[in-house]
């Protein structure tokens, strides 16, 4: 019999399968996603630089 799978890893692992499967089955739609959220967060990041750059 398995043991039963811990929450803690369970829905890490559960996320990474189906990122896994979004790349394989959907590899264009999977690299605009990941480009989307790069310039995402490197709007946040500039952001973050505009703000720390007012404060002083």
């Amino acid at each position: 019999m398995l043991p039963a799978p811990k929450p803690r890893r369970f829905l890490p692992v559960l996320l990474l399968a189906l990122a896994l499967f979004f790349i394989v089955r959907e590899p264009a739609k999977a690299a605009d996603a990941a480009t989307s959220a790069f310039n995402g967060l490197m709007t946040v990041a500039d952001a973050l630089v505009t703000f720390a750059g007012g404060l002083g």
